[in-house]
């Protein structure tokens, strides 16, 4: 699901005692990081309204269940939470028909985000701004709240690197990408 991301980074104004783990001060990340931003961009030659949308299409290989969801638009007066939500739910209507979902939606999600990113330069400026604070997604159903923000790190550093989208990860090379800032995270108590 959706939800801005949170940010975390050393809280100078409250430290902890030494020798206690260090305290850490929480605030919201920038609207980039959020799954249910609406921001048109391609993904697979089609164009979506947001990242949350084209993840629930990419579910199922079906043209008619995909082209269902990526015509499914926002409501004038609706708030982006609201259409995403709306998305979500329609995602969640029957099992997912793509066999190999169940290992490869982290990738998908991932390839998703970069899609959105490559799209709009000042999102890449907006998610560099975070500098090197830790970023953990919003609370969510499955294990998302650590995925998103595995993969808002990830794209951070491809950004910063140049290469975003040049070499497209996936598999093992993601995983592995992933997991570099877990180690982190477990050393400032966020798991």
């Amino acid at each position: 699901m959706g939800g801005t991301c949170f940010l975390f980074e050393e809280d100078t104004e409250n430290a902890a005692p030494e020798g206690q783990q260090t305290t850490l001060k929480k605030t919201a990340g920038p609207p980039c990081t959020d799954n249910f931003q609406i921001k048109n961009f391609t993904f697979e030659g089609k164009q979506w309204q947001s990242v949350e949308q084209c993840y629930q299409a990419m579910k199922y290989t079906d043209d008619k269940t995909q082209e269902l969801l990526r015509t499914y638009l926002p409501y004038k007066l609706e708030s982006e939470w609201q259409y995403g939500c709306r998305v979500w739910e329609l995602g969640q209507c029957r099992p997912p028909s793509r066999p190999e979902w169940g290992t490869r939606k982290v990738e998908y999600m991932y390839q998703i985000n970069v899609a959105k990113y490559l799209a709009y330069p000042e999102l890449q400026q907006e998610l560099l701004a975070t500098g090197n604070k830790l970023i953990k997604g919003a609370p969510s159903t499955g294990n998302w709240e650590i995925y998103n923000g595995l993969i808002q790190t990830r794209i951070r550093h491809e950004i910063r690197q140049g290469v975003l989208g040049e070499e497209m990860l996936s598999g093992a090379a993601l995983d592995a990408a992933l997991k570099e800032p877990v180690m982190l995270w477990v050393e400032k108590g966020l798991l």
